[in-house]
């Protein structure tokens, strides 16, 4: 099960990709013409090949995820199916698909939670048969919107402290989850309160599974390197790419209006090109930017499970093993390799090997969280602009009831642009939650019942949920880009602008003014300011 699939084929390019770009400025080309044949040789030595890392073979398949369950769940599809509606419909059956019947131990045992304590085995995958399909019911009965789904769940199991998804116990509560956020979290290779499936569709190391036990960690090799190389602000490179920002986009989008933000795509290209331009220099072309964008579109694929995965014959793994290889080849393309090989040889002991591992690493981060997250930030931004809720929230968790025209909302934009995206991003967050592992045996209470969690249970923090806890945000449904509070929304992974905020919450998300300097560039260029 451990295995890569005998059947799994090496993934290439459809066609080869252009060498010289249409659009490139002098800077570019000239710094290409004098790079040093050192550098080339860099580059060139130990740097490996993409192709090879995405189809290494798989890693912590759980025995209920193998072809044979995959198997199973094909034949017995329309029985899973069935019970799914109730379960998808019902927070009574929800609760007992998930934990179980207390008064009946074997049934308990048939559940999620019995399943993972058991250790995932062959012999109970008919549960995770019939709880993929729950969550998939449950999810389009909340109109798609994650947080609705959160918030159902949460309901269904009592609207207590916690409640059971997936592989592990989630919390929502502001407290709980600022005290997360604060501290040296463990972490796994998870997500979404599930283990994730590596190294196919996410990359093995990278910085959301690895652990903040302080500056001489892997982790802390890793962000301080990410740092250093493309986000500190405090250089002048990055000022000064960023103060360009708004010109290139000018020049790339004539004549712009606010209905232009419906083009989602149109907007998706435009902050991967800001962001790969904040990052390298290059202003990349229409066809790699649209190549990018897929680090937004296949945001589905990210939360589906091993077992979900294979079910739909790995057509989302496929998808995202592409858009890995598609990624380097840009940065191959522009021959970007001595920046990773620098980088790479000051990671000490973490160093990768081959070199291509840390550059897959590194662009699954600025693809996932830099582009796909800003993408979501900025098409959030555009729907509140125009009064109208984003494709992937739910209406009736959204009141607009301050600003009830486009008007109301553009002068609201003008009053403070940062104050307006902080506020649209608090009600609509991109990342709506985060997975940890938990350092100690824990008891908490489920449905009215007290469980044991041991040691190394994942837990999930919903940070949708705690942006909206009414003990700390009064009225947490209506958009007020007015509050005092704002900074205290943990939308990026921690207070973002409260004193000392990279100090006080240390997984905060590194690239958070980037995505700020890229939104406010995008929207102001759409109204003209």
């Amino acid at each position: 099960c451990t295995q890569k699939h005998p059947t799994a084929t090496v993934i290439a390019r459809s066609k080869p990709r252009t060498l010289v770009p249409k659009r490139r400025s002098l800077f570019v080309l000239l710094s290409h013409f004098t790079m040093s044949a050192e550098a080339a040789l860099m580059s060139a030595e130990g740097w490996g090949s993409i192709v090879e890392v995405v189809n290494e073979p798989l890693e912590d398949v759980a025995a209920d995820a193998s072809w044979c369950s995959v198997f199973g769940m094909c034949v017995t599809c329309p029985i899973s199916g069935i019970c799914a509606i109730f379960g998808g419909l019902c927070k009574c059956m929800f609760v007992i698909y998930s934990i179980g019947v207390s008064c009946l131990p074997p049934w308990t045992c048939c559940s999620g939670l019995g399943s993972v304590q058991c250790g995932r085995p062959l012999w109970l995958a008919p549960s995770w048969w019939r709880y993929t399909f729950t969550g998939l019911v449950a999810l389009i009965a909340q109109s798609r919107s994650r947080l609705a789904l959160f918030i159902w769940e949460w309901q269904a199991f009592g609207s207590n402290a916690y409640w059971w998804h997936g592989e592990g116990f989630w919390t929502h509560t502001y407290k709980e989850c600022s005290e997360i956020t604060k501290s040296n979290q463990r972490r796994a290779s998870a997500f979404g309160c599930i283990r994730a499936c590596i190294p196919d569709l996410f990359a093995t190391n990278i910085l959301i599974f690895l652990s903040n036990d302080g500056p001489e960690s892997q982790w802390g090799a890793i962000r301080t390197a990410l740092h250093n190389y493309f986000l500190d602000t405090g250089k002048q490179t990055y000022n000064d790419r960023v103060g360009k920002l708004p010109s290139l986009v000018k020049d790339d989008w004539p004549l712009p209006k606010l209905s232009d933000m419906d083009d989602v795509n149109k907007v998706q290209k435009t902050v991967c090109k800001c962001v790969f331009y904040v990052m390298f220099g290059i202003w990349i072309t229409e066809e790699e930017a649209q190549t990018l964008t897929g680090w937004r579109t296949n945001a589905m694929f990210f939360i589906l499970p091993r077992l979900a995965q294979r079910f739909a014959l790995n057509y989302g793994i496929n998808k995202v093993k592409q858009l890995r290889i598609d990624t380097v080849d840009i940065v191959q393309t522009y021959k970007l390799e001595p920046i990773f090989v620098q980088m790479n040889e000051g990671l000490g002991k973490w160093k990768r090997d081959p070199t291509v591992k840390l550059c897959d690493e590194i662009m699954y981060v600025i693809g996932f969280a830099g582009m796909g997250g800003t993408s979501a930030c900025v098409e959030t931004v555009g729907s509140f602009l125009q009064v109208k809720v984003p494709a992937e929230a739910s209406a009736n968790l959204i009141s607009f009831e301050k600003y009830p025209t486009s008007a109301d909302m553009i002068n609201a934009y003008k009053a403070s642009p940062i104050n307006y995206i902080k506020e649209a991003c608090r009600i609509d967050p991109p990342v709506t939650s985060a997975t940890q592992v938990t350092k100690i045996e824990k008891d908490i209470e489920l449905n009215g019942k007290l469980y044991n969690m041991p040691e190394g249970t994942l837990n999930q923090y919903v940070i949708s949920m705690a942006n909206r806890d009414e003990t700390v945000f009064k009225d947490p449904s209506v958009f007020d880009p007015t509050r005092s509070n704002l900074s205290d929304a943990l939308t990026w992974n921690g207070g973002f602008g409260t004193k000392d905020d990279d100090k006080v919450y240390p997984r905060i998300c590194p690239g958070r003014y980037l995505s700020l300097d890229v939104a406010t560039t995008i929207v102001n260029h759409v109204l003209q300011l």
